[in-house]
């Protein structure tokens, strides 16, 4: 049985929980993120950096449902804003890192576990994908489903983005439901 002050808290976050849900969960998911970019730059025997001075794309059939790809996204998610250009690169860049320091905002004020869970997730994608456009000028992207028709190639980070969202969507629909059944509640 689930207490229920665990699910929603009445009030903001306290530092040390915001440090732990904006900082160090974000970092290791960080981590993570990195190490599969240079695990995959390093299977197809390339520098991590390769972003920063070419376009590769190479792909390596891991199983008859995803390959293993690498290609350097210089664009957003979905193939938009593709090319080269330094105003984009670094605009792109610094908006990631202005949304992540607003998310950290929103998490301290948000007060259940899924949203808090969620925006941690996207906090963690969007500075993993923007520790690579720093660096490199493009993201590192290497989950490739197009042998079943899913045509974009991917990373973690993306993955982490994708599922916060979803995860905060979640959280709205469960949070507004809580909140009409307590109004319910109260008017009887």
């Amino acid at each position: 049985m689930t207490d229920k002050t665990q699910i929603i808290s009445p009030e903001p976050m306290s530092l040390r929980r915001l440090f732990v849900m904006g900082g160090v969960i974000p970092a290791v998911l960080i981590a993570v993120d990195q190490w599969s970019k240079w695990a995959t730059t390093r299977f197809f025997d390339l520098p991590m950096s390769i972003c920063a001075t070419a376009d590769p794309m190479l792909t390596h059939e891991v199983s008859p449902l995803a390959d293993l790809s690498l290609l350097c996204n210089r664009g957003i998610s979905w193939g938009m804003l593709q090319g080269d250009s330094p105003i984009k690169r670094w605009g792109l860049t610094l908006f990631a890192f202005i949304m992540t320091i607003v998310l950290i905002y929103v998490l301290r004020k948000t007060e259940d576990r899924l949203g808090r869970i969620s925006l941690s997730l996207v906090i963690a994608g969007a500075v993993g994908n923007a520790i690579d456009r720093l660096f490199f000028g493009a993201v590192t992207d290497m989950i490739d489903f197009s042998d079943i028709g899913f045509n974009y190639v991917f990373n973690i980070a993306d993955s982490y983005i994708t599922v916060g969202v979803i995860g905060l969507f979640l959280s709205s629909f469960l949070t507004d439901r809580r909140e009409k059944a307590a109004a319910r509640a109260a008017a009887e």
